[in-house]
């Protein structure tokens, strides 16, 4: 472009530039600089890229020529105007967490803590046939905890069902992928093969109230874990001995084992027992899958009643594997118990260290007008892990008298929200953003950031709010702000409210080549007053001119305002003949500048210039010529003076046609310029109403004025003027 912006005489740069001239290829460049990723054209993706950027003593250069070398910087930030998708930025979670020291000892006791979690891990995942990675997650559903949950909680859970009731031991030797197989489990679910479950379970119930040994209370389950009670305590040995209900004495452990086997032998031999196993059998023939979890069910019949409810016996097996631990269970409990103390310290020191990310929200609250207000969720959390923040949006209502709340997530509250509030949201996740930037520039790391319509959208308190903030974020010493819009207000607002030097205020346009020329914006202060006037006041008689046919929309403007009588001297009407091509009350063609300046006058306060009889058509046109020679591309006067001129050209053309194919033409009362084109239109040929549409679109918009506001002047480059009056003079 061209022109070099200098920080070291003032932080703070702005640049208007209009909608499609080079905002957003500019800020990908930069964006693409940040992120150390070679810049591309969006559109011709095939097309060489090249740039070279200096930024205090430090080069960035890049040509896709050679693509392999691509620079990066991390002291370049962009803020665009909206990005669908926004999420906290890693290196500001990793920025804005607790101090150093209470984070080092979060990470060693976390360290001690994963390696015997690894141990844990492993077992589990061994005795179950889970990998690795699945066990937690897989825990975590079984042990229906919260998503949220982490191993503490899991330990916790299991440590709280086996304090419950015993582990079922023959659970902890068959595989959950084999047993509790999504293909196992869909036949588990069915009702034919819960009904036979049933019928199983009813059989089996009758059986053991017949049973000389067991019952209801004392299963086959009971039964064996006894038996292994007495082979540890050595109960025979000591010459004790059981007496049955029936007067059988029992001495030895092998008399009580050939007692048991043969009262279950018996009761799983009943047929109606045995049939129902044979339909449960049948069921389970559809694929390897369950053909797998079928050799179980025959190997432990007992296993039978648990299938009944599968979330129950999910719980039963990790319980099991639990008990069964080469490092038993217990000492791993312990373990937990101990760091989470040691965790619930930190979090608690943690916690009062949360105030950064605290202080963003409450500045957004304060500053943004929007339905909802922000929360915090999980403050000790995320300032000790390596994760974002957990928000929580509250919106708010009124209905029928009664406010009414409701929290949200951001994923869930964002679809409601009109595009002004979108953007709004999408401000808090950069300012957390900002707020990191702000910490690293005050240890002396230098930070350019660069926002590209920041407030795009906005209501007018919004807007404001985003440029207070602005301003306070200008006063950070080692931040360069570089802001680029395309609304003129906005540019007018932050130049004052920053205090952006004038030397530092740009204006960019494209030329007739395609190229974008960048220029110290001229205008940045009153336009009417310091232009306008000053150059009528002045001493130079071509300057005196080209003000006064440029002051003419403006002082219309006044003179519509001021309420006149619309009578044969009404000086809007006046002024009117000097915009468009009449004959009354003034004739164009005839008028002079001394007749513009008979109207004029009484509003510049008295001021004495003489203009002479020279022809003010004539004078027009003569200055929209000299433009052609030497464009002015920033200069607001001249784009007035060649849409003056383009579009007097033009009426005077349509007059000249309708005249001769219709034999006269009034001066039309409203509109004239589409009165007359909708009456010649007929006439032209497609290249004239191709001038004609142009003409009657952009022309409009530049000389008539609303409240002295100058932005569709600024907005329409020199070159499309000069182009449009090129078009024009070749009519006639």
């Amino acid at each position: 472009m061209g022109t070099g912006i200098d920080f070291s005489r003032s932080n703070k740069a702005l640049i208007y530039a209009p909608n499609g001239v080079m905002k957003t290829s500019f800020t990908k460049v930069f964006e693409d600089l940040s992120k150390g990723e070679a810049p591309k054209d969006r559109i011709f993706s095939a097309a060489q890229t090249a740039f070279s950027i200096t930024y205090y003593a430090s080069n960035y250069t890049y040509t896709s020529a050679n693509p392999k070398n691509i620079p990066s910087c991390d002291a370049v930030y962009v803020v665009n105007s909206f990005d669908d998708h926004f999420e906290f930025t890693k290196e500001t979670v990793s920025t804005l967490l607790a101090d150093e020291a209470t984070r080092n000892e979060y990470n060693a006791v976390m360290a001690n803590f994963m390696e015997r979690i690894k141990v844990f891990e492993a077992e589990l995942a061994s005795k179950s046939g889970l990998t690795k990675p699945k066990v937690k997650d897989t825990l975590i559903a079984d042990l229906q905890l919260p998503r949220t949950a982490d191993w503490p909680d899991i330990v916790n859970k299991l440590h709280e069902i086996l304090q419950e009731g015993t582990p079922i031991d023959y659970l902890g030797g068959i595989k959950y992928t084999v047993l509790l197989h999504d293909k196992a489990i869909a036949v588990y679910e069915k009702s034919e093969f819960k009904q036979y479950i049933q019928q199983y379970i009813e059989r089996l119930g009758e059986l053991l109230r017949d049973s000389e040994v067991l019952n209801s209370s004392f299963t086959d389950r009971s039964a064996e874990t006894l038996t292994k009670t007495f082979a540890t305590n050595n109960l025979f040995s000591a010459e004790h001995k059981i007496v049955l209900k029936d007067g059988t004495e029992i001495r030895t452990l092998d008399e009580w084992k050939r007692v048991v086997d043969h009262q279950i032998n018996l009761m799983y031999a009943d047929e109606n027992l045995h049939s129902a196993f044979e339909k449960l059998k049948k069921l389970l023939t559809a694929n390897n899958d369950v053909d797998a979890a079928r050799q179980i069910i025959v190997e432990y019949q007992q296993i039978i009643p648990l299938l009944f409810e599968i979330p129950t016996t999910k719980k039963r097996m990790w319980v099991s594997y639990c008990s069964q631990m080469e490092t038993p269970f217990e000492d791993y409990y312990s373990e937990v118990s101990v760091y989470a103390e040691r965790v619930r310290d930190l979090y608690e020191k943690a916690a009062g260290q949360s105030e950064r990310w605290q202080q963003v929200i409450e500045e957004f609250n304060r500053r943004f007008r929007v339905p909802f207000t922000v929360q915090i969720n999980n403050k000790s959390n995320f300032i000790l892990k390596d994760e974002a923040p957990n928000l929580t949006f509250v919106y708010k209502r009124v209905a029928g008298g009664t406010a009414e709340t409701q929290d949200m997530t951001k994923d869930t509250l964002l679809p409601s929200l009109s595009m002004g509030e979108k953007r709004a949201m999408y401000i808090l996740y950069i300012l957390f953003d900002l707020e990191r930037i702000r910490i690293q520039a005050a240890a002396g790391q230098k930070h350019l950031i660069i926002t590209d319509d920041i407030a795009d959208s906005f209501d007018y308190k919004n807007k404001y709010a985003i440029i207070e903030y602005l301003a306070d974020l200008s006063q950070n010493t080692g931040i360069d702000l570089l802001m680029l819009t395309h609304n003129f207000d906005f540019f007018r607002t932050v130049k004052s409210r920053l205090d952006v030097k004038r030397n530092n205020s740009y204006i960019a346009q494209r030329d007739d080549t395609g190229k974008i020329k960048m220029s110290v914006f001229r205008y940045q202060k009153d336009f009417f007053k310091n232009v306008i006037l000053a150059g009528i006041n002045g001493n130079n008689q071509q300057e005196q001119k080209r003000m006064l046919i440029a002051s003419i929309p403006f002082y219309r403007n006044l003179a519509e305002y001021c309420g006149e009588d619309h009578g044969e001297n009404n000086d809007y009407l006046k002024l009117t003949c000097f915009l468009h091509y009449k004959t009354t009350p003034i004739n164009t063609e005839t008028a002079t500048l001394s007749d513009l300046w008979s109207i004029i006058q009484p509003y510049v306060n008295g001021t004495a210039v003489s203009f002479g009889t020279e022809s003010y058509y004539d004078t027009v046109q003569s200055f929209a010529t000299d433009s052609l020679i030497t464009p002015d591309d920033i200069s607001l006067e001249n784009k007035l003076i060649i849409s003056i001129a383009a579009r007097l050209r033009a009426e005077k053309y349509l007059k000249q046609v309708i005249i001769a194919n219709e034999g006269s033409c009034d001066d039309s009362g409203s509109n004239q310029m589409r009165d007359w084109y909708d009456k010649a239109k007929g006439y032209l040929t497609a290249g004239e109403r191709t001038v004609m549409d142009d003409i009657n679109l952009i022309t409009p918009e530049t000389i008539h004025l609303n409240a002295f506001m100058y932005e569709p002047l600024i907005d329409v480059s020199i070159w499309a003027l000069n182009d449009i009056y090129t078009r024009a003079v070749e009519l006639c």
